[in-house]
């Protein structure tokens, strides 16, 4: 895995960094230092783009663009002098987007570490005596002297309440995440914490296009833009083709660039499960091979943690079956790169809430839209127009615009320790006076599609790629106004329109969507006995963030669980096998 590491004294630019620190670096042969002074040091493993922007404003880690453009910045990798030049954080993230971690240093004893919004390399920090540690990863931070405190209950605790909202606070004490849009700067010892870049800039009315047909030529162009960017350094690719209108959109869009790429369906046969029709049809429209597999329950080992290395319980144990199949596909592929389609539901828009209603009368003061954007949200969300619109009515009058996330609960203690915990917190979701109520909707949604572009749980065999959650296209399609994303009872009309001339009509219409549910539903029905053991006997119960009777009496081997209630037993299960694993 591409990594660095960045070890800054706190003291000054003259304060050295401790020599044993040093020592233990430099010989470490995986690692190869790239600047060295007496106040910072920086080293990276093998693989990561190192270099200097032009003018010398700073040192980058990672692929970095300018904005609106695929073609990389031309960065020097060789003969780079101190750091130096001034820019700010704000106008620095305006300029470039990519997949890269910027350090720059405004004076002797500024630095300014930020991380790319949406970016997939990791930014983990913690304080060691008089130095801050800054690392891709928890492997890099203890070869800098770096231990774990132990769990942080309360982050564990709040992980579990909002499960897709990313949170600067780790599940571990001591050590904390810088986001994508984050600056963090240190000045004169001073460790500051600030939000360079906020999809708020790029939303609202003073950004809207003028039209459909401008916003549908703007997306294509910026899905391209994300899309070449990752493919001019493969040799081949590998798509994660569902069937779906999101990966089915990538798929013609990556058809349109030329170059040897297969598709990759993954499916359990029967239900909403089995896509292999929808995908079977992109391809063949394409003339794109398509790889098939199904999901195996026996893939899976329930007690087990793909992110036993990590600082956070992201991976889900469902995945460990898509990642063992995606494994045996990208070496019949022969690819060197995989593209997934994640986040592109919420990054289009995919409510079924009656936000874009309020927008289209407050905002577009067209009866006529308001009608058909509650019809369209009705028939998504299976009510009558009437009660959409009523809840419309209600949403113009509400003192603020911004969008509520209530935490989900279930089977949590009813007292969970500290208040930390049932708050929502993410800055985005911080609406300013006089916004739109479907944007903060909207932005809400980007919130969950950045949990997946900067922690997904999907293996690092190959360089990967999710060019719908992106900076340029999740800055293009705020530009779209919130009910212009609904029309005949569908979602992401946009989006649809925008590709209607390169898919087939079967997918730009369909309203149907797939899940893995099936899957994941066997696979609890296969470890309800020792899911059982796991959460009974476990860290989760023993700090008291479970409702032990509630959980007991849903996995009694009688009972029948409930809808969709296997989803949130599975996510505990999850946790409990994080735990475990750093135990």
């Amino acid at each position: 895995m591409e990594g660095y590491l960045i070890i800054a004294s706190t003291g000054g630019a003259h304060s050295p960094i401790a020599p044993w620190v040093r020592s233990a670096i430099a010989d470490r042969s995986d690692l190869t230092i790239v600047l060295d002074e007496i106040g910072l040091m920086i080293v990276t493993t093998a693989g990561l783009p190192v270099g200097w922007l032009q003018g010398g404003r700073g040192l980058v880690l990672g692929s970095i663009f300018p904005a609106d453009k695929s073609v990389p910045v031309n960065v020097a990798t060789e003969g780079a002098g101190p750091l130096s030049g001034q820019i700010e954080p704000h106008a620095f993230m305006r300029a470039y987007w990519g997949n890269y971690i910027a350090i720059l240093r405004n004076g002797p004893t500024a630095l300014q570490i930020m991380r790319a919004p949406f970016g997939q390399l990791p930014c983990l920090y913690a304080s060691h005596g008089d130095m801050l540690l800054v690392a891709s990863d928890l492997a890099l931070l203890d070869a800098a002297g770096w231990r774990s405190a132990g769990f942080n209950w309360d982050a564990i605790a709040h992980r579990l309440a909002f499960q897709n909202m990313p949170s600067p606070t780790t599940c571990l004490v001591g050590v904390s995440e810088v986001q994508g849009g984050v600056c963090l700067g240190i000045n004169d010892g001073w460790i500051t914490i600030a939000q360079a870049w906020t999809p708020w800039d790029h939303a609202g009315r003073r950004h809207w296009v003028g039209n459909r047909e401008q916003g549908m030529a703007m997306l294509r162009q910026t899905v391209t833009t994300a899309i070449r960017a990752p493919i001019a350094t493969a040799d081949r690719m590998l798509l994660m083709l569902s069937g779906g209108l999101d990966s089915s959109v990538l798929a013609a869009a990556l058809a349109s660039q030329g170059g040897a790429y297969s598709c990759f369906n993954l499916s359990s046969h029967g239900g909403v499960g089995d896509e292999r029709r929808y995908a079977r049809a992109v391809a063949r429209h394409l003339g794109a091979p398509v790889i098939e597999a199904e999901w195996d329950v026996d893939l899976v080992d329930i007690t087990r943690s793909h992110a036993a290395g990590l600082a956070n319980p992201v991976a889900r144990s469902f995945m460990q079956g898509t990642n063992a199949l995606l494994a045996d596909a990208i070496g019949e592929a022969g690819a060197d790169l995989v593209i997934d389609g994640g986040g592109g539901d919420n990054i289009f828009c995919a409510l079924q809430s009656a936000a874009p209603v309020t927008d289209a009368f407050v905002r577009g003061r067209s009866l006529r839209a308001t009608w058909s954007t509650a019809r369209s949200i009705a028939a998504l969300a299976q009510v009558g127009a009437p009660t959409v619109l009523a809840h419309a009515a209600r949403r113009a009058f509400r003192r603020s615009p911004a969008y509520r996330w209530h935490p989900d609960t279930q089977y949590l203690a009813p007292a969970l320790p500290g208040g930390y915990a049932m708050m929502p917190g993410h800055p985005w979701l911080l609406a300013p006076k006089g916004a739109e109520t479907g944007t903060a909707a909207h932005i809400a949604l980007i919130v969950a599609a950045q949990a997946w572009a900067e922690a997904s749980d999907l293996p690092g065999l190959v360089r990967r790629a999710s060019p719908l959650a992106s900076q340029p296209v999740v800055e293009a399609c705020l530009r779209i106004p919130s009910w212009w994303w609904f029309g005949d009872g569908r979602n992401r009309v946009i989006a649809r329109d925008a590709y209607a001339d390169r898919l087939p009509a079967d997918i730009v219409q369909r309203r149907s969507k797939g899940s893995p549910d099936g899957y994941i539903a066997a696979l609890y029905a296969a470890n309800r006995t020792t899911i059982r053991a796991m959460l009974l006997d476990g860290r989760l119960r023993g700090a008291g963030l479970l409702d032990a009777p509630q959980l007991e009496r849903a996995l009694d081997e009688s009972a029948l669980v409930r809808g969709t209630d296997y989803h949130r037993i599975m996510r505990l299960a999850d946790v409990e096998a994080w735990i475990a694993s750093r135990t």
